[in-house]
């Protein structure tokens, strides 16, 4: 099959997987949601305007700003938004072609973009009013753009690059220290271009991102008279030190809630209970209360982080094991319609434990598999740095970030185009090595 028919299957293929998820198992805004809120802010800056006091950079405002601009033209209808995340899905397919056509070959690429267009993880916020298809396709084509200006060093593609960049940082703050790995990174792999011509380029680049973010930033010093961005954290850290307390003594139940899923801790353990890791009661209770009291946010923020600090300090090796609970929350496997971790706790009295207990282990062994084979590519392509590293990079960036603020599987949406490119390389390299042993054992047989 020719690259331009393979491509034309790929964009129908990925259009009708966008199309099923979403009608499937898309839904409405739900009250309180993170949907509701992007929702009632899109609606005030068709109100009052992009730069009103409310949107700081700190809010993620452009995803609000998406679906104001999806409402402008077509009304306040939720279908015309589904179907442009269904085609930001079709794009990001194929982006994940493109990228691997680019840097690896051929067969990786028409393997990676389908097992995209088939991947519920991605393709199911296409029917929902979150910021995981816009933020997802960014990403990818983020990197898209640094492993094009990385094989041509033209300068257009290092102002691109600070573009999408500010356009992702503007989507979720989480990547707000990616430029400088961005940056280090393009001189660990630029050296033999030579320092003296890649300075300039760099330098396009940070213009190119600073360019893109300044009216927030520029429109947060008119509101606040400072960056109001960067809180948020204090209250996640602050959540996580006292999570840590709460699960003292009961560590290994939450371990194998994370490992295994609800199910099997609570089976095994009378006293579980899966909200101890979620959140930090507490210190949400406090952050309400000094919210309706108008305390300034950042202050608030200040405050956790400092308390963070010092609990942390004090119980490194507790808050390095509740690290690990969060990166076991975030790499969860998502399933259609239901939360992996508390899948058949208290659902389907019909099913045995048995029938339950099995369909779970067959889904959490599946996923060990995945990450088996995204592993052993790593190992082994971690020496061709230049190949690997951009994806390499935004893979640990999550990881490291989610897991010190705190794990939600939502969240690993958009790096999952990335985990299937690394363990579509390991798969067929293992397929490689069976095949070949195979041939060499029927050749042997027959001589």
């Amino acid at each position: 099959m020719t690259s331009k028919r393979f491509i034309i299957l790929l964009f129908c293929l990925a259009f009708i997987s966008g199309i099923f998820w979403s009608v499937t198992y898309g839904e409405d805004l739900t009250w309180g949601s993170d949907s509701f809120g992007y929702n009632k802010k899109a609606l005030t800056i068709l109100e009052k305007g992009i730069f009103f006091k409310d949107v700081q950079i700190s809010e993620r405002p452009l995803y609000p700003i998406f679906l104001a601009g999806a409402y402008k033209v077509f009304g306040h209808n939720y279908w015309p938004v589904r179907i442009i995340q269904i085609f930001l899905f079709v794009f990001t397919c194929f982006l994940v072609y493109r990228i691997c056509q680019m840097i690896f070959n051929e067969r990786i690429a028409r393997l990676a973009s389908i097992m995209t267009a088939l991947c519920y993880s991605i393709a199911s916020f296409t029917g929902l009013f979150f910021r995981e298809s816009l933020f997802t396709f960014l990403i990818i084509l983020l990197i898209y753009c640094l492993y094009k200006a990385q094989l041509s060093y033209k300068n257009i593609w290092f102002v691109f690059s600070g573009i999408i960049m500010g356009l992702a940082i503007l989507t979720n703050m989480v990547l707000q220290f990616f430029p400088l790995i961005i940056i280090i990174n393009f001189l660990i792999i630029g050296r033999e271009f030579g320092f003296k011509k890649l300075y300039p380029k760099i330098a396009l680049f940070f213009i190119a991102f600073s360019i893109t973010i300044s009216p927030w930033i520029i429109s947060d010093y008119y509101h606040f008279g400072r960056i109001a961005s960067g809180y948020g954290s204090g209250l996640l850290l602050r959540e996580k030190i006292e999570k840590t307390e709460v699960i003292e003594g009961k560590y290994i139940q939450h371990l194998v809630g994370n490992i295994l899923g609800d199910f099997f801790a609570s089976r095994l353990f009378l006293d579980y209970d899966r909200t101890e890791t979620k959140y930090g009661y507490d210190t949400r209770q406090r952050f309400e209360d000094w919210a309706n009291q108008n305390k300034d946010l950042v202050i608030i923020d200040s405050i956790f982080v400092q308390e963070a600090k010092t609990g942390a300090l004090k119980h490194p090796i507790m808050f390095l094991k509740m690290t690990l609970i969060d990166f076991l929350k975030f790499n969860t496997p998502l399933a259609p319609n239901v939360r992996m971790t508390n899948m058949f706790t208290t659902t389907h009295p019909e099913l045995s434990d048995f029938t339950k207990g099995s369909i779970i282990l067959f889904i959490r062994f599946f996923y060990l598999i995945f990450f088996a084979l995204i592993t052993y590519t790593v190992v082994k392509y971690i020496k061709k740095w230049g190949e690997i590293s951009w994806i390499i990079l935004i893979i640990f960036y999550f990881n490291f970030i989610y897991s010190i603020l705190s794990g939600f599987a939502r969240y690993s949406a958009p790096i999952y185009p990335f985990y299937i490119i690394l363990a579509t390389i390991g798969l067929l390299i293992f397929w490689d090595k069976i095949r070949n042993t195979l041939i060499a054992k029927a050749k042997s047989n027959y001589s």
